[in-house]
């Protein structure tokens, strides 16, 4: 019988294929972007996958090296394997009797998968020269999540939209996390625990997701290279490389945030989003619908009216500094985003001032700035 390629534990291999899955293409119609490079060396297993923009490695503890023999294997079928086998499996990877196969075995389950050559298996990884840093990744994960709702999911021209936006302040001391898409803007800053210095970069949408996903329970602090047209985060074992985008997102973000409020409202956030989920019941596009607020004493006024004349109205409690009446509108979408990514119980929401932008800030001492272009509003007078 020939001898295994290599012999790892369940609980070792399903972990792993998970973080390097989140590089692959499972659409992809070259076949070995489908696939994860598994590579023995020594005691650990080095697990790889991309899909030419974005590169995830990660490692496993191995029981038994084998030959050593590295093989590529498409990611969603060995995944499905080694997690519906039994939790105490030790998986053996060995030569299958069909060519150009690999047998998986584990106890008296077995099974023979396609395999293709290292050879063929390619790599955006590169000798990287950039700004390098270490951060923590459980504040990077955060503010990547908080400010992902606002970046533009629609191809319009407008490339330096589509991502997330990173450049340090303050010295280096805080990074700023910046997404827009015409509508709003979302801005959240982190502590760097001392001082980093790179140029800003548009992180990709799938990347920021794929960090979120393999880093956020991350106990210990990422290093981060940043260069021309690269970033690379490695933490915990393992390691993502991803391509950035080719824009320049514009410098004065900070601009559009209005510096002279003229009405405040206080209100807690889960009864205005409460509010904001009964009245939509009657609307029709979730991406178009319109909510209009009315302030006064003490009350907010939400209102939607679907084009077949739905309508629906609910109050809100407010603590409010301004003249009773005033009115404005809010895509539906971009509010219940924007509400959606304020974790605070209060929100601070500011209007009016020299520019038309609404701010919505949390109560609470955190540094987060969430803004909206609010719509026009209707030539109707609100009852």
């Amino acid at each position: 019988m020939a001898e295994p390629y290599f012999r790892v534990h369940r609980s070792q291999l399903l972990p792993a294929i998970a973080a390097a899955s989140e590089a692959v293409d499972h659409r992809a119609k070259i076949p070995v972007l489908a696939n994860l490079l598994l590579k023995p060396q020594g005691e650990t297993l080095l697990l790889r996958g991309t899909d030419l923009d974005i590169e995830i490695e990660t490692v496993c503890d191995l029981l038994d090296e084998g030959s050593g023999m590295t093989i590529s294997l498409k990611a969603a079928d060995l995944r499905d394997i080694v997690k519906n086998l039994p939790e105490n499996a030790e998986i053996e990877f060995r030569p299958s009797r069909h060519h150009g196969q690999v047998e998986i075995a584990a106890g008296r389950a077995k099974f023979s998968i396609a395999s293709l050559p290292e050879a063929d298996f390619p790599s955006i990884a590169s000798a990287m020269s950039g700004s390098v840093f270490q951060v923590d990744m459980a504040q990077v994960c955060h503010a990547l999540a908080k400010v992902a709702y606002a970046v533009l999911k629609v191809e319009v021209g407008r490339a330096y939209l589509s991502g997330i936006h990173m450049r340090p302040i303050e010295a280096g001391r805080k990074i700023d996390f910046v997404a827009a898409d015409g509508r709003g803007m979302a801005l959240v800053r982190i502590d760097t625990g001392g001082e980093v210095d790179f140029a800003g970069i548009l992180l990709p949408l799938k990347t920021a997701g794929a960090i979120r996903k393999i880093f956020s329970e991350a106990r210990e602090p990422a290093q981060i290279e940043i260069g021309p047209n690269m970033i690379r985060v490695t933490c915990s074992g393992t390691t993502l490389f991803s391509r950035l985008i080719d824009a320049i997102f514009p410098h004065n973000y900070m601009e559009i945030i209005p510096t002279d409020p003229e009405r405040t409202a206080v209100t807690t956030v889960a009864a205005l989003s409460a509010a904001v989920t009964r009245v939509s019941l009657v609307g029709t596009e979730v991406d178009k619908d319109s909510i209009y607020v009315t302030l006064g004493e003490g009350m907010m006024r939400v209102e939607l009216s679907s084009k077949e004349g739905e309508s629906a109205v609910d109050y809100v409690p407010i603590e409010y500094e301004g003249e009773d009446g005033y009115y404005t509108g809010f895509n539906r979408k971009t509010l219940a985003d924007t509400l959606a990514s304020l974790s605070t119980q209060d929100v601070r929401i500011s209007f009016g001032g020299s520019q038309a932008n609404v701010v919505f800030r949390p109560i609470a001492d955190i540094d987060e700035t969430f803004v909206i272009s609010p719509l026009r509003v209707r030539s109707e007078v609100a009852a």
